[in-house]
């Protein structure tokens, strides 16, 4: 009997150590599945290439842009050279209304004082556009009541308004060609302003001609093309006077002599 229970004891503990390892086996093969999702989690939080691509192109994109940006200011010499032409053409528009008032009223406003063009940025010179626009605006209004006061005195002239020119020598040189123009006569009244034409012969055309301008300013000045040749007397009938002048064109010269006298009221 007690030769039988230490055989069963003897087989239990045969049966307890053949069992352990596959129990071992087990839960290492349990715990390696476990780990196995640990490790790809690992790797999934790593930063992958793609990333680093994205980031790439991001900088790319940011350069991108900063070339287009430099590529907008490379531009803007053209954009200054449009502003400078019309910054030109308000400048010849200003000058022509200040010559204009100085030989039609014997004064005019004065210029805005700007500055080269080369030397001023867009901003500069934009603002140098509008003083100038205001400038030309200005004279463009006491213009316009000039003319208005002409019209006036040609209905009802005052003593001194009107003058009768008559323009007896007249010898015109510009490239390299001479000739002496044709009299003429002409009536004017104070503040006007008319252009006549100077020619070789008045029956027949001719390509030997010159326009001269002639102004009787309101502060009763007698000027040819821009220059004062002499002061007019209201209260003395007649008077001449003589004049060397350049032609319109800044390429001869106009000298001559003219009589004038006013004109009795109506």
């Amino acid at each position: 009997m007690p030769t039988f229970r230490s055989g069963l004891l003897l087989a239990t503990l045969l049966l307890s150590a053949c069992s352990m390892p596959i129990f071992q086996d087990l839960q290492n093969k349990q715990t390696e599945k476990t780990s196995t999702p640990n490790t790809v989690n690992t790797e999934q939080t790593k930063p992958s290439k793609t990333t680093d691509n994205e980031v790439a192109t991001v900088e790319t994109s940011v350069i991108t842009e900063t070339n287009n940006s430099n590529g907008s200011k490379a531009s803007s010499p053209d954009s200054n050279t449009d502003l400078a032409e019309q910054l030109n053409t308000q400048r010849k528009l200003a000058n022509a209304n200040f010559t204009e008032l100085k030989n039609r009223v014997g004064n005019a406003p004065e210029l805005p004082r700007l500055l080269a063009t080369g030397q001023l940025n867009s901003k500069e010179i934009n603002s140098e556009i509008q003083q100038l626009r205001s400038y030309i605006s200005k004279t463009n209004t006491a213009i316009a009541l000039l003319n208005a006061r002409v019209e006036d005195r040609e209905k009802v002239a005052m003593n001194g308004d009107l003058i009768r020119i008559f323009l007896s020598e007249a010898t015109v040189t510009h490239d390299n060609m001479t000739f002496k123009a044709q009299p003429l006569v002409g009536q004017w009244v104070r503040g006007e302003s008319r252009v006549i034409r100077l020619k070789d012969n008045i029956l027949f055309e001719n390509p030997k001609s010159e326009d001269m301008h002639i102004t009787f300013s309101e502060t009763y000045q007698l000027v040819v093309n821009g220059e004062v040749i002499s002061t007019v007397n209201p209260k003395k009938e007649k008077n001449n006077a003589s004049f060397n002048v350049t032609t319109s064109g800044n390429n001869g010269t106009i000298v001559g002599k003219l009589d004038y006298r006013v004109v009795d009221n109506e």
